[in-house]
């Protein structure tokens, strides 16, 4: 049970303290509504780590497209929407997200979380700043994820040496 314990406990841990940091960094409390959305990406990233998904050039590539095009939504297509405050918002949104689908689908950056992000614009309208910290929130998780991964596989390792030494017969 403790191997396994370990394998629950080190990805959450891990994704807390990465949200933790994006948070401290950037304005969650302004633009948290659109860095709400990592939340999906620090389980993706550290439960499925080698998934498709999780890939840096997915992210990296995802993120950026959905701040655009979420933003380019709240620009240029609300404004000329003409129903009532609910109905255009619902049709922006779904507009968001489906072009930032769509987009991830031509692209090749498929990052599920992202389409979030776009819909995240409609809802909270910010400025174009916003596009720029998501951007940068996305650098933050993956270097975040990429230093703590290191840090904790070196001391697995380290941990499974020093079991070794002690007791070469069994396997860590």
């Amino acid at each position: 049970m403790k191997g396994k314990i370990r394998h629950v406990l080190f990805p959450a841990v891990l994704a807390g303290l990465t949200i933790f940091v994006i948070a401290t960094i950037w304005d969650i409390k302004y633009y948290g509504i659109i860095f709400a959305c990592f939340g999906s990406s620090a389980f993706i990233i550290y439960v499925n780590p080698r998934s498709e998904q999780a890939s840096v050039h997915n992210i990296l590539g995802a993120y950026p497209l959905a701040g655009f095009l979420g933003y380019s939504t709240i620009e240029y297509v609300l404004p000329s929407l003409n129903f009532e405050e609910n109905i255009n918002l619902a049709i922006a949104g779904g507009f968001a997200v489906g072009i930032t689908i769509l987009s991830m689908l031509i692209t090749g950056f498929k990052h599920a979380p992202a389409g979030g992000a776009a819909l995240a614009f409609v809802l909270k309208v910010p400025d174009v700043k916003a596009v720029f910290l998501l951007i940068g929130g996305g650098i933050t998780l993956l270097a975040m994820a990429k230093i703590l991964t290191f840090i904790v596989k070196e001391e697995y390792e380290l941990e499974k040496a020093i079991r070794h030494t002690f007791h070469p017969g069994k396997r860590g």
